[in-house]
């Protein structure tokens, strides 16, 4: 970083930098503060922000340091202050991602030793573009909980249907006493409750955030401030959605309350996430009324969410492509590199490394694949929850190999195992010295001679993937986790804790991406809701199949339909949705609608394998992506980014008459290569920009 010393002789002349922004978008708890890229301002670690002081009775904000540095870029934030245990925690509401933070030249924007002295901002809104995205989860204590009400969630003894109720979700800590506000209406306060004995010590904040309300089956689906009376839920209805932060989720309760359509109080129950048994489930609760006797019961979900707990490089807000996407012409993505290999015959096999390769040779923007978890933990590249597992039994001794026919193959007998109940070793020993491996002709068609090459294996590590793969090509990882299926059915029992898993895999992306684009995507539309909270690099859309005869559906009503995917992808920030062609054949209404919200579209599904369709998404629908299978087998195509670094190199080189350097070959990195910058040799940006 240069210095206002590198510029001319003598001591470092510091320069006040002033800050001055205006918002209407905090809640009461919540200050704005400003972090950089010089020690004043934190150099990019939220903690170590600048805390901007509020002008009374306005809705603007100021604060300053004092640098020396030539350049100082920055970006501001909102926040609000929880106390644990042990710390005092800054906890991030929402911050400018934009690609580019702000930036001002010291030396060119001073006046009487001062810059932007006039210049006032506005939060969330720079270069003629709007843009805030929520925090991440930061500190081990710290915990985001989703409570979940949809379906027929609400029942009453007196088997009387009431419409248009009304639910509020307040958090409480056990600790403190309970204020009047919160108790019901008649309830006697008993000694032991009346006893400040036991009382948590009080402190400056509180251990959790206020609730927020989203309702993913209406328009306006973002998570925000609830009214005094909660929102109108209907059963079969409505889906409603409550959040909630805290630092010592050991002692969070849940006071949920429900009125009547005319705002009477009907009754009231707690919810004790400490008493739940798993970071993911569904219970019942008993509602009581002002006299305590139990009247009905609501069934609600619920959802813990931890920040990232294994070792990865710190999180801070120097970068993020969370929500950075550049509008071009739809981005084309091969589906597990160059295809389905085992219904559509695709001429290498999926999800190797040897097969996104082939399809960066042939042109692909991006890769999409598939990740799961073996049982020793390692992330790996496979579709199927289960693989099929042969038992050869005893052959007759004038048995020939070559020759096995159909009544031989009966002597195999066949078990499907999960993939999760196997250790890596176990993966590559099953495939590698299954019986037939590599007699079976389709087996040879599939991997060729050189089948026995590590880039031709199935179970390709992750980490492997995006160290072997050519850098050029962007990744779409798709996060496997099973699922209920509408025909009563489940994806794979006794699974990997969610918060585990994710983990595991975002360890080895953050770990290995290097410059690479990334992007995440899942059916599970809890799996992207722990991505997005618990890092703030990389962008995740949410895969939905809608409605669907051409495969089972889910039961999950957040996917049961491309409408509501939008409405939730809108709702928890996400970078946009994946719809399955089968649906937007028949309604294109969803691709709209996401549009509107700014929401980023793909799409997939086997329709795709036809031209006309692929160029009707494309062209007319204007969607932001396709994915489908054999890619540039039919068409060659070339990789629309190096297109583009090429266009910028003879650009740069016009401009200043000089020779560029670099070519478009693929190029190899290290594992541990970081972000580049602008490189005036080329005239390119080296780094993960989408």
């Amino acid at each position: 970083m240069a210095s206002s010393a590198d510029v001319g002789s003598g001591p470092p002349q510091k320069i006040r930098l002033r800050f001055t922004v205006e918002t209407d978008e905090l809640g009461e708890d919540e200050a704005l503060f400003v972090v950089g890229s010089v020690p004043e301002l934190g150099m990019w670690e939220p903690a170590d922000a600048l805390a901007l002081l509020r002008c009374p009775d306005t809705r603007r904000w100021i604060g300053s340091i004092e640098t020396s540095e030539i350049e100082v870029k920055f970006r501001y934030f909102s926040a609000y202050n929880l106390c644990s245990e042990t710390a005092t925690r800054l906890i991030v509401s929402r911050w400018e991602s934009f690609l580019q933070p702000r930036s001002c030249m010291m030396q060119i924007a001073a006046r009487d030793g001062e810059a932007r002295a006039q210049v006032v901002d506005i939060f969330g809104f720079y270069a003629g573009r709007r843009l805030l995205s929520d925090g991440w989860l930061q500190y081990e204590d710290e915990n985001a909980v989703f409570i979940r009400i949809h379906g027929k969630a609400l029942k009453f003894y007196n088997k009387q249907e009431r419409k248009n109720c009304q639910i509020k979700c307040t958090p409480l800590d056990v600790r403190r006493k309970m204020a009047p506000s919160t108790l019901p209406a008649s309830a006697a306060v008993d000694e032991e409750m009346d006893d400040d004995s036991n009382d948590m010590p009080l402190t400056d904040y509180p251990s959790h955030s206020v609730s927020l309300v989203a309702v993913l089956s209406s328009d306006k689906s973002s998570f925000r401030r609830q009214k005094e009376q909660g929102v109108v839920f209907n059963n079969l209805k409505d889906y409603v959605v409550f959040k909630t932060h805290s630092v010592a989720v050991d002692y969070l309760a849940f006071l949920l309350e429900v009125f009547s359509e005319e705002g009477k109080r009907i009754g009231a129950c707690y919810a004790m996430p400490a008493s739940l048994e798993d970071t993911f489930g569904r219970t019942g609760l008993p509602i009581v009324n002002s006299q305590l006797r139990p009247i009905g019961q609501i069934m609600v979900e619920y959802l813990f969410v931890r920040n990232l707990r294994r070792p990865h490089l710190s999180q801070t807000m120097e970068v993020s492509f969370c929500h950075h996407w550049k509008k071009r012409g739809a981005i084309e993505v091969g589906h597990r590199g160059m295809g389905n290999s085992y219904t559509k015959m695709a001429q290498v096999r999926e999800n190797t490394v040897h097969s996104l390769n082939q399809a960066a040779r042939n042109g692909a923007d991006f890769v999409e694949f598939d990740v799961q978890m073996t049982k020793d933990k390692k992330a790996v590249i496979y579709h199927d929850f289960h693989v099929l597992v042969s038992v050869a039994k005893r052959l007759s001794a004038d048995v020939d190999l070559d020759t096995l026919d159909d009544d031989d193959l009966k002597k195999l007998d066949f078990q499907e195992m999960p993939l999760k109940d196997l250790k890596l070793s176990q993966l590559r020993l099953l495939m590698m010295n299954h019986l037939k491996y590599d007699k079976i002709a389709e087996a040879k068609k599939l991997c060729g001679d050189d089948f026995e090459e590590a880039d031709h294996r199935p179970f390709p590590l992750l980490s492997d993937a995006l160290v072997r793969v050519d850098i050029d090509v962007g990744f779409n990882i798709e996060v496997k986790y099973p699922m209920m299926q509408a025909d009563g059915t489940h994806e794979c029992d006794n699974y990997f804790e969610r918060n585990e898993f994710v983990d595991y895999v975002l360890a080895d992306v953050l770990k290995y991406a290097g410059q690479r684009r990334i992007m995440f995507s899942s059916f599970d539309p809890d799996i992207c809701s722990l991505i997005a909270l618990k890092q703030n690099r990389y962008p995740c859309s949410f895969l939905c199949i809608g409605d669907t005869q051409r495969y089972v559906p889910f039961t999950d009503q957040r996917t049961s339909t491309s409408m509501t995917a939008v409405n939730f992808a809108s709702g928890i920030d996400l970078l946009g949705v994946n719809f399955n062609s089968e649906d937007l054949l028949k309604d294109p209404l969803p691709v709209l609608r996401a549009n509107e919200l700014g929401l980023v579209t793909f799409v997939w599904g086997d329709d795709l394998d036809r031209k006309d369709i692929c160029h009707y998404f494309k062209r007319e629908l204007g969607v932001d992506g396709v994915i489908y299978d054999r890619i540039g087998e039919e068409e060659r195509r070339r990789n629309v980014f190096i297109v583009e670094r090429e266009q910028k190199r003879a650009l740069f080189k016009y401009e200043t008459g000089g020779q560029a350097s670099g070519s478009s070959t693929p190029r190899a990195r290290s594992p541990d290569s970081g972000m580049g910058q602008f490189n005036l040799s080329t005239g390119s940006f080296v780094s993960g920009i989408f």
